[in-house]
């Protein structure tokens, strides 16, 4: 399977043809990058040449450096051929590099030949392996006779080499050039990622996990005592295997290790391994569930299809691992599960039998997990640091690799130092030694390295150490745009932000191969100490943070509208504490069709919420229509912006928008998904706004024209339909058409599903309105506990569900109960929708009418006077919210025989 990435090596002298070289860098490859982004590959142009200085080029390490970039690009690459044979490097350049004859033994033969540097690039990209279909030659003909006599013979003989081997086409200008690698690399494009073939799910999960395997396991250092643990757990069929350790001491190398070897001895193995984080897919149990699924479904060649609800993985988990046959050993690899996001590191998705034929192995820090974990009587395996002996054995047989040995007394001294028992910092002292050059001063190096007091100090030195091998701009600016990102930077990105020469940033990502990981193109710390080593040396300031943070937001606000866009350019200008051009970024249109799921819409709000009050009206509205803009990003916009506004609670300004982007659909079929999706949006803004009897109608119109009724669409017209009932005192109508619903949802879903536990906790909520405590408490109980256990504890809709139960308890006038119960969701509330949205301003109310049931008036009315205030601005004079508040606090003077001023407010 071909990772999602194009890189192709462009080979040629410099002087005679940097017209050519303009050419294509400055006009082709952008072209072939956006067609590359479309079909979801990052496209990266390798011009080692482009800029080197004279000094430069003529030193011993470029050489080496060319080739192993092209051994990076294999199997594309480009030379071009124009009146200069090239640089002829003699055996005195190339030894200033020791490395380079060892890497590159072949070397020797073409010094002794006096073959050039393009020669060579030529050879070891195109001609050394079979890359005919894929590598291209072009030779400008205008200049043919400018070539010198020195260069004739040697350049003819290479010109007929390739002739009779490769692709071989001749320009004369450089626009024509610009044509024929066009075309080439289109045909190349479309041969390796056609554009119709995009990959599977299951393809996309694969390539991230096997590339950050790849990462880890090149920077691993096997113990045999762990492979024989994980040989007697897969060849056993007891429960599943628990790894655990510190942070630092190898764990998803170790499971990246396991599972490679495994996969190396048993080619046709059954083998899965998921790394928490290893992509933006892969951090959250509906993401590891997906994942197991779609392997089971591609093994067995299965018809069945996954949920298209997120909340019915955990339902239907259980019988997928059922699936796996009985004579099949499917091995589940799960790293890192205190990483997974929300709810997950408590594990309640994880189902508690596992068939014995499916070995399971999870690897987590003494967190969360491990405690939820334990409590299953799972087998273990303890990640323990490392002992004298196996960090001599370790050391050894890391720099044998490299043909360099340590002596008798060095290898004590890493034996006794108790520093090196966490095996990335061995690692990284192993990799420093390795790169260190001179041999007398290897002593003073190691006890310089095993000083340090921990990580953050001794990465400081690995950072000192780069900037005298690489200069201090260089270290700086690429580790400083790296530590400022999101989600990493692709090579390209890293090029055009730090304005480094290819040939400086090329140098430095060669030699930071172990410090890195590449992620679907993206650069990103290997692991957190780097980061923090990195803050603390270059980003110390918070002045220093806000200024990187603003030159990535500043780069990626003049970059395409993409996914990429999406993911920076907000998050960087928050980051930076830029809020005018975080509005004004939210509130471009493009940028907002793109926050679409509800993931994404959420996050849109959490940039709102920095920015302070959310604004849209009606004429950005009509500004959006007529946009020069493809109308599906019209609609996406206007969509994404409404439920946005509902998100925060902004009805009126919903219903503006909604009402004046209507003519958008009028030209679309009644039936249509997206406007059904509108009017479910209309039926939300109105039920919130009060229009209870307009819901109603609205409502049962488009339940009677409704032929799919197992989807959740049906689900919210019923919710709706209930709402609206209940708000007008319909409360039985409103428990019937619920009961329905809950009684729909666990046929069709089964208990443990989002649409059972919504309905559960709308049926307390009316049961509580119909008078009907005891039921109520329990329906809302059972709310409770199934959101805590799809969403977590701390959830708003689990807060939602806990606070019906704390106004069951009031009205059963268990006071202390209903209290705490509040007082709890009031801080859920406070910490996740802000003070201002409406669930906390609920919550106060019911805090407040607790506060009159109990006697302390007085504390009630000064709290309603504030909730008054705030639902008046928020919502309306008009609104329901604003009312039942005015109407509270008319109640808490009737209480206390204040009859004037309660019926003031009566009045309102």
């Amino acid at each position: 399977m071909r990772a999602a990435e194009f890189r192709v090596f462009l080979s040629s002298t410099f002087t005679d043809l940097q017209p050519e070289r303009e050419q294509l860098v400055k006009k082709v490859f952008p072209r072939i990058r956006a067609l590359c982004r479309e079909r979801g590959v990052e496209f990266t142009e390798i011009d080692l040449r482009w800029g080197i200085t004279t000094e430069e080029a003529r030193s011993g390490k470029v050489v080496r450096i060319c080739l192993d970039e092209i051994g990076r690009c294999r199997p594309y690459f480009i030379g071009i051929l124009g009146m200069r044979y090239g640089w002829r490097p003699t055996l005195a350049d190339i030894e200033k590099d020791p490395d380079a004859l060892r890497h590159y033994p072949w070397l020797a033969e073409y010094i002794e030949a006096n073959k050039s540097i393009v020669e060579m690039e030529i050879t070891h990209g195109a001609l050394r392996d079979d890359s005919k279909h894929s590598a291209f030659i072009y030779e400008q003909t205008s200049n043919r006779h400018l070539i010198t006599e020195a260069d004739q013979e040697p350049f003819d003989n290479l010109k007929a080499t390739l002739r009779s081997k490769l692709p071989y086409k001749e320009f004369s200008t450089p626009v024509e050039l610009g044509e024929q690698v066009y075309a080439d690399l289109v045909a190349v494009l479309d041969r390796d990622w056609p554009q119709k073939k995009e990959l599977t799910p299951l393809e996309s999960e694969q390539l991230a996990h096997e590339a950050f395997a790849l990462n880890r396991t090149q920077a691993y250092i096997a113990n045999p005592d762990y492979y024989r643990h994980f040989e007697e757990f897969i060849g056993g069929d007891g429960a599943p295997l628990l790894v655990w350790g510190k942070s630092g001491l190898g764990k998803s190398a170790l499971m990246a290790y396991l599972t490679s070897e495994y996969k190396i001895l048993h080619p046709e193995g059954f083998v899965m391994r998921h790394f928490v984080g290893a992509a933006a897919s892969a951090s959250s149990p509906i993401d590891i569930m997906r994942h197991v699924m779609l392997e089971i479904k591609s093994r067995y060649g299965l018809p069945d299809e996954l949920p298209t609800d997120d909340q019915k993985y955990s339902e239907e988990f259980p019988g997928w691992l059922a699936k796996v046959k009985s004579g099949d050993k499917f091995i589940v690899a799960i790293d890192a599960v205190n990483q997974l996001t929300g709810i997950g590191p408590e594990m309640h998705w994880l189902p508690e039998f596992i068939p014995a034929n499916v070995r399971l192995i999870i690897s987590t820090t003494p967190e969360v997990p491990l405690d939820q974990l334990r409590k299953r009587n799972w087998q273990e395996l303890e990640i323990k640091s490392l002992d004298g002996s196996q960090r001599t054995r370790i050391s050894e047989e890391f720099l044998s690799r490299y043909h360099k040995h340590l002596s008798e007394q060095q290898l004590d001294v890493i034996a006794r130092s108790i520093r090196l028992e966490s095996p990335l910092f061995l690692r990284t002292i192993l990799e420093e030694l390795r790169v260190f050059g001179v041999h007398r001063e290897l002593d003073e190096r190691l006890a310089t390295y095993i000083s340090c007091e921990d990580e953050n100090e001794l990465f400081q030195a690995v950072l000192e150490r780069m900037e005298r091998d690489y200069g201090e701009t260089t270290v700086r600016e690429v580790m400083s745009a790296i530590w400022a990102s999101r989600f990493g930077l692709t090579e390209t990105e890293l090029l055009e932000i730090t304005k480094l020469t290819r040939y400086a940033l090329s140098e430095f990502l060669i030699a930071l191969e172990f410090h890195l990981m590449r992620r679907s193109g993206l650069y990103t710390f290997f692991h957190n100490y780097l980061r923090q080593a990195v803050e603390f040396r270059y980003l110390y300031e918070e002045n220093e943070k806000k200024l990187a943070h603003n030159k990535l937001a500043e780069y990626f606000s003049t970059r395409e509208y993409s996914t990429r866009r999406r993911d920076e350019e907000p998050w960087q200008l928050q980051q930076a504490g830029e809020l005018t051009q975080l509005e004004q970024c939210l509130r471009d249109p493009q940028m907002a069709a793109m926050f679409e799921s509800d993931r994404e819409v959420y996050e849109a709000f959490s940039y709102w919420k920095s920015v302070g009050e959310i604004s849209f009206n009606e004429k950005y509205i009509e500004k959006l229509k007529s946009a020069g803009m493809y109308n599906e990003i019209k609609f996406n916009a206007y969509r994404n912006i409404i439920s946005l506004l509902i998100t925060a609670g902004a009805y009126k300004q919903a219903e503006v928008c909604l009402l004046a982007g209507l003519s958008i659909l009028e030209d679309l079929p009644k039936d249509d998904k997206r406007v059904l999706e509108t009017q479910d949006i209309r039926l939300t803004i109105e039920n919130h706004l009060g229009r209870f009897e307009s819901v109603i109608n609205i409502a049962k119109s488009i339940l009677e024209i409704i032929s799919e009724r197992n989807n959740n669409y049906y689900f919210k017209l019923l919710d709706q339909l209930a709402y609206a009932q209940c708000s007008i005192g319909q409360f039985l109508d409103a428990v019937n058409t619920t009961t329905y619903a809950l009684n729909f949802s666990l046929t069709a879903n089964g208990k443990q599903s989002y649409q059972t536990a919504m309905q559960y906790k709308n049926l307390g909520a009316y049961l509580t309105f119909q008078g009907n405590l005891e039921e109520s408490e329990k329906a809302s109980l059972e709310a409770w506990m199934l959101y805590s256990k799809l969403f977590g504890e701390f959830h708003p809709e689990s807060a939602r569900c806990r606070m019906n139960i704390a106004a069951c308890c009031t009205l059963q006038k268990k006071y202390e109960e209903a209290s705490f119960h509040y007082g709890q969701v009031e801080n859920i509330f406070l910490n996740t929708v802000g003070p201002v949205h409406p669930f906390t301003l609920q919550c106060k109310i019911n805090i407040a009418y607790l506060n009159a049931e109990m006697g302390n008036f007085l504390e009630a009315r000064q709290m309603s006077l504030i909730q008054l205030e705030q639902c008046t601005k928020v919502f309306g004079d008009l609104s329901l919210n604003t009312l039942k508040v005015a109407t509270f606090i008319g109640y808490t003077y009737y209480l206390e025989k204040n009859y004037l001023k309660a019926k003031e407010y009566y009045d309102k």
